[in-house]
């Protein structure tokens, strides 16, 4: 048989994992070719190859027989089938945490929001936790100590995401930015669905990262790649993003904002424009407003599987200089979060509807204040323009009573008509 024609046949399996052991078969068979062809040319020695009984020899059999084999093993090992692990082979492990409680090491979590809510300076915050072993709020411990990847597509690092690390009182020198990736030469955009080997790169080149903070998760899906409102499209990319986490045994935290269903009281159904973001997270946390303090939010459980963790952080910000711009002559000033003392014991979603109900009976009093302001009015057509602009009978009512508006009807022996009106204002004392 010749080389080439062994080639040939072997070439099948040059993609699959059966080739490394058909080289080797290879070189051992031509081995064994040329010690008969020496026999043959040189008579009886001291080797002797296998023969049949016809007297043919059995090199270019075995050959055939190795050949065979190999395309086999290849075919068996290219064929389409389930990859199962049985229980009893896998070692059970405990959840090692990045922030107790809340975050896990080798998991993907969320950090939901509004603007303006300090989704950027809790990040920040981990973010100091990590480099520096800043203590958590409220006795929850502290974060194991190592570097930090930081994705950010929004803030300027120079003017916005430096200064909050540095009121946060992290360590820059842990703390990695991605600037973009380079491919063929190429400056681009990192993307997640085509990128992230050269974030396993870097994870393994910087060494000892334990977080990866992506701000926000939705600007690296990669133009025109993936509908980040499609169920499917999103689990796509965050399997794989998933996956590397458990592998390396690094946190990831995405920062996401709320979608502007604003009706639905349910956090988990304001995470972005896919239910899959919420789903592929093992802990999703929002950040609301305080319904008891109009000057505090609140950092509470959306979801979390891997704990029970019911209480509520609430928060407030304040201002502090980080340095001073020497060219531009200015002090540089960044918001840092500023813990309160003690948990909260609220959910999410009763923050989110008591954040909801003082904001909707707010703008019933506001719209009411604006309407008999000029003096009374007929409580039926107040009423029907409150239904104009989205206002509940109910919440009317009630922001009726707050204001202690009376109610009053025409003198009429049968058809009098009803009017509201503003009680009437005290007057002030002299000075």
């Amino acid at each position: 048989m010749a080389d080439e024609d062994w080639k040939q046949r072997v070439q099948d399996s040059w993609n699959g994992p059966a080739w490394p052991q058909a080289a080797a078969d290879y070189h051992s068979a031509r081995a064994s070719r040329t010690s008969n062809r020496t026999l043959q040319r040189h008579g009886p020695g001291s080797r002797s190859g296998r023969s049949f009984p016809n007297g043919e020899c059995s090199v270019d059999n075995d050959i055939d027989l190795i050949t065979e084999n190999v395309v086999a093993k290849g075919k068996a090992q290219r064929e389409d089938r389930l990859v199962i692990s049985k229980a009893a082979d896998l070692e059970m492990r405990g959840v090692d945490w990045l922030w107790p409680g809340r975050f896990a090491r080798g998991k993907f979590g969320l950090i939901a929001g509004l603007p303006d809510m300090g989704k950027g300076q809790i990040a920040a915050f981990i973010a100091a936790s990590v480099t520096a072993l800043i203590a958590l709020p409220c006795d929850e411990g502290s974060a194991p100590q190592g570097n930090v990847i930081w994705f950010n597509a929004e803030d300027g690092e120079r003017d916005t995401v430096l200064p909050r690390l540095i009121a946060a009182r992290a360590d820059p020198k842990r703390v990695h930015f991605v600037n973009g990736a380079r491919v063929g030469g190429v400056d681009k955009t990192f993307s997640l669905v085509t990128d992230l080997r050269l974030l396993r790169r870097a994870i393994e080149r910087i060494g000892n990262v334990v977080l990866v903070i992506i701000d926000p998760v939705s600007a690296y899906l990669g133009v025109g790649k993936v509908d980040g409102r499609s169920a499917t499209d999103v689990r796509g990319v965050l399997t794989p993003l998933k996956d590397m986490a458990e592998e390396l045994h690094i946190a990831v935290i995405g920062i996401t904002h709320f979608n502007k269903k604003d009706d639905i009281k349910s956090a988990l159904l304001r995470v972005s424009d896919s239910i899959a973001y919420v789903a592929a997270a093992r802990h999703v946390y929002a950040v609301l407003d305080d319904p008891e303090d109009k000057n505090s939010k609140l950092f509470v459980k959306a979801k979390n599987n891997l704990a029970r963790d019911t209480k509520a952080l609430r928060y407030g910000m304040s201002m502090k200089k980080v340095g001073y711009d020497a060219k531009l002559g200015v002090d540089i000033n960044a918001p840092v979060i500023v813990w309160h003392p003690q948990h909260v014991e609220i959910t999410a979603n009763e923050a989110m509807q008591a954040a909801g109900g003082h904001t909707a009976k707010r703008e019933a009093r506001d719209f009411l204040l604006e309407r008999l302001e000029t003096g009374p009015m007929k409580s039926e057509d107040i009423i029907e323009e409150a239904k104009q602009d989205g206002i509940a009978k109910r919440t009317l009512d009630r922001a009726k009573k707050d204001l202690g508006i009376k109610s009053r009807k025409t003198p009429s022996k049968f058809d009098g008509e009803w009017f509201w009106e503003l009680p009437a204002r005290r007057k002030q004392p002299c000075a």
